[in-house]
């Protein structure tokens, strides 16, 4: 009978060669071994894949693909995961040496939730650990859209998602280059029960090469674009979709692309309070 991993970590990879090699050793140094690591590789063009290739462990297996962004490569990963709990971390963050232990006593403790996580901290490159992101006393949350109103609850780089649930649920939204991964914790927190524990286990590079964060997106591949507000009656969720709303419209206008910020603003103008919009008229002539 094949061997079946406990855990599937899925990784995408594109041009991370400066840290790629140090986003692996953080994995394969994990008191729980029993886990395979797919790496794919999302078309890249410098020698990402080739640092990949000269680690020798057999948990890697190294998927190559077209580059297709951040969304495909991990969609391909659930489809090639051969465990039935998949973790997520991006090329160039790291985990403690007990995440996935973490992980796994999470399971354990709470075996009716679909998605598991730890609390997290941005880092610099140099090793300098920034503002922590967790949830007190942990446990099985509450109200998900409460709590990320005031505070990021999940990262993708600290979460782990019981494979069927993608069963229920559509994976990555591919069109989304930007807040794909908020999309589909909001989607499965809506479903499914949430398990999370208080203690920084993942930490994210905030000085990394490459990070799609800094680049901003023209409206059609953000989350924004894409949210349903058509039937949203749960009172924090209506303001969480309100907030991600206002938040990309003024991004746009600090930015001076008004004629996105008007894309968005227009498309949910049934779903913002007048106030929004005297906030967006004011903060346009200020910059004007």
């Amino acid at each position: 009978m094949a061997y079946t991993p406990t855990f599937s970590v899925v990784l995408p990879l594109y041009n991370k060669e400066e840290s790629i090699g140090k986003t692996i050793q953080s994995i394969l140094a994990q008191t729980l071994g029993d886990f395979e690591l797919l790496v794919v590789n999302d078309g890249s063009k410098d020698k990402s894949r080739e640092v990949v290739a000269a680690i020798a462990d057999p948990r890697i297996r190294i998927v190559d693909k077209p580059n297709g962004g951040v969304s495909s490569a991990r969609n391909t990963g659930i489809r090639e995961a051969k465990a039935g709990y998949i973790a997520f971390i991006d090329g160039d963050d790291l985990w403690a040496p007990d995440f996935l232990a973490t992980i796994q006593q999470l399971i354990t403790n709470y075996p009716t939730a679909s998605v598991f996580a730890t609390g997290f901290a941005g880092m610099t490159r140099s090793g300098e650990i920034g503002k922590k992101n967790i949830v007190a006393g942990g446990g099985i949350i509450g109200n998900y859209f409460k709590l990320v109103l005031n505070n990021a609850v999940i990262h993708s780089s600290a979460v782990c998602v019981k494979k069927e649930a993608f069963s229920s649920i559509l994976p990555f939204n591919e069109k989304i280059t930007h807040g794909e991964d908020l999309d589909v914790w909001a989607r499965l927190a809506q479903h499914f029960q949430v398990a999370m524990s208080p203690e920084v286990k993942s930490y994210y590079i905030q000085d990394a090469e490459n990070r799609a964060s800094v680049r901003l997106p023209a409206p059609d591949k953000s989350l924004v674009y894409y949210l349903n507000t058509d039937n949203v009656q749960e009172h924090y969720q209506k303001k969480y979709y309100q907030q991600l709303i206002v938040r990309r419209v003024m991004k746009y206008l600090q930015h001076k692309k008004v004629k996105w910020a008007l894309v968005i603003a227009r498309k949910y103008n049934h779903f913002l309070g007048i106030g929004d919009y005297i906030h967006f008229t004011l903060s346009f002539m200020k910059k004007g």
